[in-house]
């Protein structure tokens, strides 16, 4: 299954573009129930910008908010240097079992 990405600038990083989204998802995590594996991931990356991943289990939950905010299909992410932004705490463990 494939996991989504998006990828903010510096510029939109700065401009707080983050915060919109992860409220988003929240609404839509709650709304889900919060399903044990749905969650936002975030990721610098270089110059400043910002990876924004969401797992697999979000195509089923929050593809409305997917295709508004632009996210596209991507491999997972290594686990490592993710940064948990919505989602239940033991997250990792269920991606790796």
């Amino acid at each position: 299954m494939d996991w989504y990405r998006l990828t903010l600038t510096p510029e939109e990083v700065a401009a707080g573009e983050i915060s919109p989204i992860k409220d988003a998802f929240t609404s839509a995590f709650r709304a889900a129930g919060g399903p044990r594996a749905m969650a936002l991931f975030q990721k610098g990356n270089e110059g400043g910008g910002a990876d924004l991943f969401f797992t697999p289990d979000c195509a089923s939950f929050a593809s409305d908010l997917l295709s508004e905010i632009g996210a596209v299909p991507c491999p997972g992410p290594a686990l490592i240097g993710l940064d948990l932004l919505v989602g239940h705490n033991e997250i990792t463990y269920y991606l790796t079992t």
